[in-house]
């Protein structure tokens, strides 16, 4: 469970009322009597948010009393993490179900009803915010396509975050602070690398990994400015010198443009083995990895084989489980060169899937870039397709904010859409949420995102973050009220929705309120049940390549 703590807030902050203590879990309606909690009955043949529908099991145990009717009907769990019951199972505040039966992996038949509800807040005057917030660096900026950006060292204790610098002596260094969550000191700003502070860039800033002995790996690159993907690693004491692999013998500049180079680092556990997702190939995703957590790196294999349109072939937001699995969710190119719709798959057992396990590329090692076995993206699953309609607008031109793939196997993707008819210079855009529940795709309409963050790039907005581990919360950064979908003051805030439905629908409550400057770009690592590290960058945005902004943040359950 995720909550606000009562922290003490900065000056602004008039009261914060606790009224949250929300499930990770609940079960899909029951097919008469009620809706059923964490674990609870599904319907026949459906899929609850505790596991895939899947064979019968052992006998269960009778579900236990509550407050409403019985479920009945319900099917055996029997998939991802199930923790699905059988027929006879609980409903919300349901009376006590008859025996119920267990699937493969399912859970006990029955459990306690479900408790969901949005924390209440209230914000007054300036620059207010929910907890207490803190600067973690004075001058750091990221992109939203390499990550993680952040992660928790859990061992440790403490949270590292890398990002770009922008401006001053450190104009173009990427950087890393590493936070104590036992004591609230951070370390002195360290500097990573400055072998491309010429190419100043949000794009440059380095992804993070935490390594089994406890070392840390920072990853990154250019913003299609050279054929390097670039590393260092932190030994417990400090950051080692800068490390290159060489895109050179993959083609490296590929053809079309000669700035058809590397952007972007995506590292995550599969296995011992790191695989690290690099736009490169024909400005395609392409995997490098790493058998020596970190330490060397070698040419892996092509993940798709789109054409690129205009700028690039796609945009790709990765999530891994660190242990055998990392999901995508991509586009066909750049919203502005194309009419884009989103579309996931997942790496596994070195094969590439779509959501529902069938093979695309059945091998993603591949013996050289120029001969691969990969595919198109618009071979995988439709998340989004363009020319949908939600929240009353058809929509297009969709991009990616973020995936995560939860515990219980649910899979949920932040995105946004341009409003068809709204023009190209500064389009309506309009951010969204689609969860799989082991079937198929729901979409979920949520506010307007707001103007353009600058000229040159139409489709910049605030974006949004997932709460890794409590699927029922999510942030976005609009400066739209999300209850109303009125302008508020001005500026880009962050918002929290909380839903108790499966991302059906939210409830919002602020996290800042009356800011003089932007909040944008959330994101929240991975940790645990118990605690969050909520993330920004907070200031004025000028270009991808000019930023005034910190990162900064707040952090509950300690």
């Amino acid at each position: 469970m995720t909550a606000f703590s009562p922290i003490s807030a900065v000056p602004g902050l008039l009261s914060l009322v606790l009224a949250f203590a929300c499930s990770s879990q609940e079960g899909a309606p029951a097919a008469a009597g009620g809706s059923s909690p964490a674990g609870g009955a599904a319907a026949a043949g459906q899929t609850n948010m505790g596991g895939v529908t899947g064979a019968s099991g052992a006998p269960g145990t009778a579900g236990s009393p509550g407050v409403g009717t019985a479920g009945s009907g319900g099917a055996v769990g029997g998939g991802n993490n199930g923790n699905g019951a059988g027929a006879g199972g609980m409903s919300s505040g349901g009376t006590a179900g008859s025996s119920g039966t267990t699937g493969a992996g399912g859970g006990a038949a029955g459990g306690p009803p479900a408790v969901c509800a949005a924390p209440t807040v209230s914000l007054t005057g300036a620059d207010a915010v929910v907890g207490k917030l803190i600067q973690f660096n004075d001058n750091g900026g990221w992109c939203w396509y390499q990550d993680e950006r952040a992660v928790v060292d859990t061992k440790s204790n403490k949270l590292v975050i890398a990002s770009e610098a922008s401006g001053g002596s450190r104009n173009g260094h990427q950087e890393a602070v590493i936070y104590n969550l036992a004591d609230g000191t951070k370390s002195a700003v360290a500097t990573l690398g400055t072998a491309i502070t010429s190419d100043v860039d949000d794009h440059d800033a380095p992804a993070l990994l935490v390594r089994p002995d406890g070392k840390y790996v920072a990853l990154w690159s250019s913003h299609r400015a050279d054929c390097f993907s670039r590393w260092s690693i932190y030994d417990g004491t400090a950051w080692s010198a800068e490390k290159k692999y060489d895109w050179g013998p993959n083609g490296c500049p590929w053809p079309t443009a000669a700035t058809n180079k590397v952007t972007y680092s995506n590292p995550w556990y599969v296995g011992t083995s790191i695989l690290a997702g690099v736009r490169s190939i024909g400005t395609d995703p392409a995997v490098i990895s790493s058998d020596d957590n970190g330490e060397t790196w070698k040419f892996y294999g092509r993940l798709m084989s789109s054409k690129q349109v205009g700028y690039v072939a796609g945009y790709f937001k990765y999530w891994g489980n660190n242990t055998d699995r990392i999901d995508f969710v991509g586009t066909e190119a750049h919203p502005r060169d194309a009419d884009t719709s989103l579309y996931h798959g997942y790496i596994k057992d070195g094969m590439v899937y779509t959501s529902t396990g069938t093979v695309i590329d059945s091998s993603l090692k591949d013996a050289s870039a120029s001969s691969s076995n990969s595919k198109d993206i618009t071979l995988y699953t439709p998340v989004f397709k363009t020319g949908s309609t939600l929240g009353g607008v058809k929509l297009e031109h969709a991009w990616n904010h973020d995936i995560v793939r939860y515990a219980d196997g649910t899979i949920a993707i932040l995105g946004q859409a341009r409003v068809s008819g709204t023009g190209s210079d500064d389009p309506d855009k309009r951010m969204l949420y689609f969860r799989f529940d082991g079937t198929s795709w729901k979409s979920t309409y949520l506010v307007k995102a707001g103007k353009k963050l600058y000229a040159d790039e139409q489709d910049y907005t605030g974006l949004g973050a997932l709460v890794p581990d409590d699927p029922s919360t999510i942030y976005i950064s609009t400066p739209y009220d999300p209850n109303t979908d009125m302008m508020g003051t001005g500026k880009r805030e962050i918002w929290r929705g909380t839903t108790c439905d499966n991302g059906a629908t939210f409830k919002w409550t602020p996290v800042t309120a009356n800011s003089t400057k932007d909040n944008i770009r959330p994101i929240v690592p991975k940790w645990d049940a118990n605690h969050t590290a909520l993330l920004w960058m907070q200031g004025t945005y000028s270009t991808a390549q000019k930023f005034a902004t910190a990162i900064v943040g707040t952090i509950t359950g300690l």
